[in-house]
């Protein structure tokens, strides 16, 4: 019997169900007999599975060279078997016969698959390989003047293009964003002695001249004020089992980079533009990457250079919506928690006055000190 209508039930794919649930048909599935989710028209669900295909793979036989000595396409290339089954891993959870994978199979185009562009790397991978090309570069190579380090071509980035890419992907992905008036956010100090006095000053950015540690945004020598969401991530921050804490509210909102909004990446059958997936899973690998933990040892200067670089450029670029006043990114310790590097230093918390001009206004209000422990 030919399959004319398929439900959303036949697909372990969400991306799927989800279009077949939007097609809104009646229950009544010619594939698995079931009468418990929505339907649509079979042709209609396979004209989309192609659209979805030709948005990632080529045609073989229009893209790739064919030397029949050397063994026949010059590249790799899938049936559409092995490209919906190995390739995607296309689930049919009620196909115990493969009555609907041989139906697929007959409705889809009969083509030799390839990759999307063979003679060039996928945004995403090109994107990938540059990173790394961009961390060896300023861990190991030329760590001041490399701007016009590599070359630029379709499959890579030079480290300066790159840096205007990243910038560019996170405003598209919707990555700038807020931190509101009146958020709290908490700095621990476990090295202020018991009994001594703590002001606001303490739990400020430290004085330039005492910015000596290599931490993940910032260098030695230029001070940033590092703080957390909660009382418990800023503890586990510092690894010590009891600290000073200082409580600060958010006194204007704050433009930053919020790298806990990453949505997930589309799927091959979401529909998604082709260049915002693939712009997207690189940006997942990147903030995976600057994110990771990294042991303080002799190292941790070299290992945080490429998160260095990477601040530095985003703390002066012009967004949209203007400079950045800081990154968010989640807790490595602290499942749940954040942190907030926040490009200010004395002046900006209302600590010290400025050299020259009227004081500007305080970015945050220092609110109290307390002790804690785990």
């Amino acid at each position: 019997m030919p399959i004319n209508r398929i439900c959303s039930f036949c697909f372990d794919d969400r991306d799927l169900q989800d279009w077949i649930v939007d097609a809104d048909g009646l229950p009544g599935c010619d594939a698995c007999k079931g009468n418990d989710a929505p339907t649509s028209k079979f042709s209609e669900l396979c004209d989309y599975i192609e659209s979805c295909l030709t948005k990632y793979w080529g045609s073989a036989v229009e893209q790739l060279p064919y030397i029949t000595a050397e063994g026949g396409y010059q590249g790799t290339t899938w049936d559409t078997y092995d490209l919906l089954v190995d390739e995607i891993g296309l689930s049919l959870p009620r196909d115990s016969k493969d009555q609907l994978l041989r139906a697929l199979l007959a409705q889809l185009t009969d083509d030799t698959w390839c990759e999307y562009d063979w003679g060039t790397l996928d945004r995403d991978v090109a994107l990938e390989f540059s990173w790394q090309h961009f961390c060896e570069t300023v861990k190991h190579k030329r760590r001041f003047f490399f701007h016009s380090d590599g070359i630029e071509d379709r499959d890579s980035f030079t480290p300066a293009s790159l840096l205007r890419e990243i910038a560019h992907i996170s405003e598209e992905m919707g990555l700038i964003g807020e931190v509101s008036v009146d958020t709290m956010l908490w700095r621990a100090r476990p090295d202020i002695s018991k009994g001594a006095k703590a002001t606001a000053a303490c739990f400020g950015p430290p004085p330039v001249e005492y910015a000596l540690q290599s931490n993940r945004m910032n260098p030695p020598g230029i001070p940033m004020l590092y703080l957390a969401s909660s009382q418990k991530t800023a503890l586990l921050e510092t690894r010590a089992m009891h600290a000073r804490m200082g409580k600060w509210s958010v006194a204007r909102a704050l433009r930053v980079l919020d790298l806990r909004r990453l949505p997930r990446v589309p799927g091959i059958f979401s529909g998604a533009d082709r260049n915002y997936r693939l712009g997207l899973r690189f940006l997942h690998h990147f903030a995976t990457d600057i994110m990771m933990p990294i042991e303080r040892d002799q190292r941790v200067h070299v290992d945080y250079l490429p998160s260095q670089v990477v601040t530095e450029y985003l703390r002066d670029f012009v967004f949209e919506t203007g400079r950045l006043d800081g990154i968010i990114y989640g807790s490595t310790v602290h499942p749940g928690g954040w942190n907030l590097a926040l490009f200010a230093d004395e002046v900006d918390l209302g600590l010290s006055a400025p050299k020259w001009g009227p004081c500007p206004d305080p970015w945050l209000r220092f609110i109290k000190s307390i002790r804690a422990h785990r």
